[in-house]
């Protein structure tokens, strides 16, 4: 995709993980704003495949890309945004959700990040909500671990290889469009004949007013 741009130096540390079917995402990454060199990648995730979709020096290249003109946010602390980049160029498509955060007492701006062929867009779309909801709930607790000085990157790998996990089933196996009470928990039979006649009746109320 990217001839011309070779990896950073010294080399973005990757982890590849071991997925049991296809992969529609082709790297997760954490980068950084460094006020003297820059956006710069602190760690690329990638499926562990045979065929080599991205480079490691493309990855970074895009993931350099989602923290281009962040030098200047003014955000509430706390703040997450999210954004959604259609590189056609490129033939990829990108979720970044930018955040500011301590790591070692000093205070910078971070992008969390995953990179998908632009093919897979139709895929992805019904899942954005699902997909940045995960990533929101990982910076949460990512934060306190970089305010802590434990390992970011150990955390992030615990957390980030279930996402990949389920992308990947959910690629093989889809969601059906018609879900049957009958085929989950809440099954009568499941739940047993101590239950009242009348418990998911109840037990939907509750959700609805919860």
């Amino acid at each position: 995709m990217c001839a011309a741009c070779p990896p950073q130096s010294p080399a973005v540390a990757k982890t590849e993980i071991m997925l049991d079917g296809d992969s529609p995402l082709l790297a997760a990454t954490f980068a950084y704003w460094d006020n003297i060199l820059g956006p710069r990648v602190r760690h690329i995730w990638a499926p562990k495949c045979e065929q080599l979709l991205l480079s490691d020096g493309e990855i970074t290249f895009l993931a350099n890309h989602t923290l281009n003109g962040e030098i200047l946010r003014s955000a509430k602390s706390g703040a997450i945004d999210v954004k959604f980049f259609v590189l056609s160029e490129k033939g990829v498509i990108i979720i970044s959700l930018i955040f500011d955060g301590n790591m070692n007492g000093d205070r910078s701006t971070y992008a969390l990040s995953v990179i998908l062929p632009q093919t897979e867009l139709g895929f992805y779309l019904p899942l954005h909500r699902l997909c940045v909801d995960r990533l929101t709930h990982i910076i949460r607790k990512g934060r306190i671990w970089m305010y802590k000085g434990q390992s970011i990157i150990s955390f992030l790998t615990t957390e980030i290889t279930p996402i990949m996990e389920l992308f990947s089933s959910m690629k093989t196996h889809g969601v059906p469009q018609d879900v049957q009470i009958k085929d989950t928990v809440l099954n009568d039979d499941d739940i047993g004949d101590s239950c009242h006649e009348d418990f998911l009746h109840k037990w939907f109320e509750r959700c609805a007013f919860s």
